[in-house]
């Protein structure tokens, strides 16, 4: 699993084909050129060097300093304060003021056990 990083947030997370594709989709006008009829990059040196001009970067991990999805809370808060609300969903999800099903899938996505 990748993970497309803009701004300190996760943009979007698969395997290298699927970022490839999420980008050419994204950004149809200025990526044609470097694409196939399909929408595949044809370089994958070329869309590295794209994708760090848009301010992106892929990453196998999810950097402790990145905001988690739908949130204003970093990894490592989120980490911290799922510790303190003892491992429970709900907890975490009222003390954040996001969604139980939001944050069960930041749980699922940092890979935090009980």
């Amino acid at each position: 699993m990748k993970y497309l990083i803009r701004s300190n947030k996760v943009v979007f997370s698969g395997n290298m084909q699927m970022i490839m594709k999420y980008i050419s989709d994204f950004y149809k006008s200025e990526s044609k050129e470097w694409t196939d009829k399909s929408g595949f990059w044809t370089d994958l040196g070329k869309f590295k060097t794209f994708i760090e001009s848009m301010g992106y970067s892929i990453k196998d991990k999810i950097p402790a300093n990145c905001r988690c999805e739908g949130t204003a809370v970093t990894n490592s808060e989120f980490e911290k304060i799922w510790c303190e609300c003892n491992f429970s969903v709900k907890l975490t999800a009222e003390r954040l003021h996001i969604s139980e099903r939001a944050a069960a899938q930041i749980v699922r996505k940092l890979k935090l056990r009980k």
